[in-house]
């Protein structure tokens, strides 16, 4: 199981951008957010400027790390409290530490796709607050919730091929 610095500093420059997005839409945004949209994408729920700008600035730094923490305390947690294939090969004692590094870089992977998500999600609040009335795009919606699943996917069918055989 090989491991590289290119996830770890992937996140880094993607956190770095987030923040950078995130400092500047803030001022961007109406004084009354709308944060909450109906199926047709008008609004139906609002948030204050800066309680917007706290939840995005929490959410987008936590969520994405998420992951990291849970294939992190594998290292910890017992066997029977982690869920891959061939969990008795792959937690054995020899192996454990080393199948507890691979997890954990893959979860970087997946703390990229997920910083790009709460990016994605924060620039389609500021679209849609700067129409009058506020109006959310479906197709921005669409197009981000669908690039998020099929990233999910592609991240799930990786982690299952590395554990799918044992060496």
């Amino acid at each position: 199981m090989k491991s590289s610095r290119i996830p770890p500093a992937l996140l880094v420059i993607l956190y770095l951008c987030f923040l950078g997005f995130w400092a500047w839409s803030g001022p961007e945004l109406p004084d009354r957010v709308a944060t909450h949209f109906n199926a047709s994408g008008e609004a139906n729920g609002w948030m204050s400027r800066s309680a917007n700008q706290v939840f995005m600035l929490v959410f987008g730094l936590t969520f994405p790390l998420l992951v990291v923490l849970l294939c992190f305390a594998t290292r910890f947690l017992p066997a029977n409290a982690v869920n891959i294939p061939h969990r008795d090969y792959w937690l054995a004692p020899e192996r454990r530490q080393q199948t507890s590094a691979y997890l954990v870089h893959h979860s970087f992977w997946f703390a990229c796709l997920a910083v790009g998500f709460v990016s994605g999600i924060q620039y389609s609040i500021v679209q849609a607050n700067q129409q009058i009335p506020p109006h959310l795009s479906t197709s921005i919606l669409v197009a981000l919730v669908g690039c998020f699943i099929v990233g999910t996917a592609i991240w799930v069918m990786a982690l299952f091929r590395q554990f799918r055989q044992v060496h």
